[in-house]
């Protein structure tokens, strides 16, 4: 198997090349180009770590928000998680999205 990006050989068991760093499988792809773990600033609450995780595990964020709770309240570790996904996790740079611009009819 070849790299599509730049043309180095690779064995059947890596994910991404170790040259360039492209997805080897095309079904890898969707997530290398799009899906980031960044905290939205549109869809948040507090700020923004359960929009995050649930947009990123393309899950309901009212079920990622139940977890959370869950597990503050039963282990006591979910506020320490959330306070350290809070400093570690990047804003959504919204720079990056392109609009397009929506014609009626």
């Amino acid at each position: 198997m070849f790299c599509t990006k730049c043309g180095t050989e690779l064995e059947e068991r890596h994910l991404y090349c170790f040259q360039c760093g492209a997805p080897a499988r095309p079904e890898l792809k969707l997530r290398a180009r799009g899906h980031r773990l960044v905290r939205p600033m549109s869809d948040k609450k507090i700020a923004g770590v359960c929009a995050a995780f649930a947009r990123y595990f393309d899950v309901d964020v009212t079920l990622v928000r139940v977890i959370w709770l869950v597990a503050l309240l039963l282990a006591g570790t979910g506020l320490l998680a959330y306070i350290v996904c809070w400093i570690v996790l990047p804003k959504e740079d919204l720079s990056d999205r392109t609009v397009v611009p929506v014609t009626p009819g």
